[in-house]
């Protein structure tokens, strides 16, 4: 088992992603041996620097692991540090008219994993997570759904979500989801346009966006669907409003 400070980084897609974007964050490997006949250049990496890998049988994976979801591999990773907003990066981000989002009090760590996967695929490089209580942070089973998603996203740790949006309004325009929202037409941001960046602004997973955060976003938008069920899943919806903004980009 990984200590506190420490992640496991579990299955090939995540463990190959970690590779080939930040090698040196990987302190140990292991795999079972049918992972091991693929697992060549990571070994030869990690030798060339001294640190420790190791073929395992299947059964002390799993306890390596923690999970019987390992996917045949494990990387065993310092955990990573969320990172503060500054004015420098609130520059850089209003220079480089980044895409964003912004979670508010997202508590699952497979729906985190799922954002993470979503937000890579279009090109978000920034996730930012209030500071409250139950939110959900990097972990193990959000590494794990994120595929390799988690090396190309960058997560940030703001006090208050709606000072915070307030604040980025200078250089975005925030978009949150509500089933109280305008509903989403095809194509809104190639057809209407707006006046800033988008930032999109998603909420819990059973409360949805707090009411402070909803006052503080530009325009409240509801995915349109046949009402069969109330709402998309946070992913999901996700996936449709990083389309609709960022896939046209």
């Amino acid at each position: 088992m990984a200590k506190t400070s420490e992640l496991n980084v579990c299955g090939w897609q995540a463990v190959s992603a970690l590779f080939a974007r930040h090698p040196e964050d990987v302190l140990r490997l292991f795999f079972d041996p049918a992972t091991g006949k693929r697992a060549g250049e990571m070994c030869r990496y990690l030798a060339t620097h001294k640190k420790v890998y190791r073929q395992v049988p299947p059964e002390e994976l799993e306890k390596v692991a923690g999970t019987v979801h390992h996917g045949g591999i494990v990387a065993v990773i310092a955990a990573r540090p969320l990172r503060k907003v500054t004015r420098e990066v609130l520059s850089r981000w209003a220079q480089e008219r980044a895409p964003l989002l912004l979670l508010d009090r997202v508590s699952n760590a497979n729906n985190l994993g799922a954002l993470v996967r979503t937000a890579a695929y279009f090109g978000v490089r920034a996730i930012v997570l209030p500071g409250a209580p139950g939110v959900a942070l990097p972990s193990e089973a959000a590494y794990r759904v994120a595929e390799g998603g988690m090396e190309f996203v960058d997560f940030y740790r703001v006090p208050s979500l709606p000072d915070f949006c307030r604040e980025l309004q200078r250089s975005h325009f925030l978009i949150g989801t509500s089933l109280r929202g305008t509903q989403l037409s095809p194509r809104a941001v190639t057809t209407k346009g707006l006046p800033r960046p988008p930032a999109i602004v998603l909420g819990n997973e059973e409360k949805g966006i707090a009411p402070g955060v909803a006052a503080a976003c530009d325009r409240l938008v509801k995915i349109p669907g046949v009402d069969s069920v109330e709402s998309l899943n946070v992913s999901a919806a996700a996936a449709v409003l990083c389309w609709e903004f960022f896939g046209a980009r």
